[in-house]
């Protein structure tokens, strides 16, 4: 099997993996900041409205189709820029010394690749989840350029920028660092030919612990742009919301300035376990797969 290939397996079963764990939380999310309701009423008018349970799921089959394609573009863009950074730098000194520099700047690209390919499925994720649209995702896709034509499929896009662009240098950053630790755990695991039975599930516990450190550090200080995203996605008619900075203006004068971070609780406490999910999924995938080459 191609290692291309493989790594477009894992991050794509490792993006379902952190989808399936994080879609209930962001259904709330998505309520909260659209309607400015606290987590209870939230919670309510989703089982309410959707006939149950399954209201915390509604919107997921878009994103969970096309999540494997949006994990490949982030980490092929970020592995190339990488490479190319490393290249052109003139020393091994210096390219040690610029690692972490190019870590953070190589994200960055990465954050801003997949901002073009995922905001349509981010407006169709929030049209589904907040009853904006009632029907199937292809259909609400369909409905939405029809209706408002191609700036309605990038609605939001601007504060998407500001949301994953540099946080995604942020969470490369912190997850190289955590990958050296991983490097140290990984040599740990090879004492298990004398039978003590090091890996395993503190190797686990490893990669759950670099996800959830670095999915909460990129998290940690962009939830107004978030919210003022989901506002602007939500809303079908786009006379309401001019820009991203009149719909800022808009949310301060109508619900104060705290509206801006309506369901922060639930993006920190989704930010966890979700990207926890995300790299357990990849590397436990990954391996299966390069096992599977290094057989042939």
């Amino acid at each position: 099997m191609n290692p291309v290939l493989c790594d477009f397996i894992a991050g794509s079963f490792g993006g379902a993996c952190g989808l399936l764990v994080g879609h209930p939380m962001d259904t709330i999310k998505a309520w909260q900041q659209n309607s400015n309701y606290g987590m209870g009423s939230a919670m309510y008018n989703i089982i309410i409205r959707n006939n149950g349970l399954r209201g915390f799921y509604r919107g997921m089959y878009f994103p969970l189709l096309s999540n494997g394609a949006l994990n490949s573009v982030v980490f092929a863009v970020y592995g190339s820029h990488l490479r190319y950074l490393q290249k052109h730098t003139r020393s091994d000194r210096l390219r040690k010394a610029y690692w972490r520099k190019h870590v953070f700047l190589a994200g960055s690209m990465a954050g801003l690749a997949q901002v073009f390919l995922a905001c349509p499925i981010e407006v169709v994720k929030v049209r589904l989840q907040t009853l904006s649209f009632i029907g199937h995702p292809w259909a609400c896709l369909k409905d939405i350029f029809r209706r408002e034509g191609f700036s309605g499929i990038y609605r939001g896009i601007t504060p998407m920028m500001f949301r994953d662009v540099l946080p995604y240098g942020v969470y490369m950053y912190v997850y190289e660092y955590m990958l050296e630790i991983e490097e140290r755990l990984h040599r740990l695991s090879k004492e298990r030919l004398t039978g003590v039975p090091i890996g395993g599930a503190l190797q686990a516990s490893l990669i759950a612990t670099a996800g959830a450190v670095a999915g909460v550090a990129s998290w940690m200080f962009i939830v107004p742009f978030d919210v003022v995203k989901t506002v602007m996605q939500a809303e079908t008619d786009p006379s309401v919301h001019k820009s991203m900075m009149h719909c800022f203006r808009s949310m301060i004068k109508k619900h104060g300035w705290r509206s801006l971070f309506r369901g922060s609780l639930v993006i920190i406490a989704r930010a966890a376990p979700v990207n926890s999910a995300t790299f357990l999924g990849y590397e436990y995938c990954l391996e299966k797969c390069q096992h599977l080459l290094d057989e042939k």
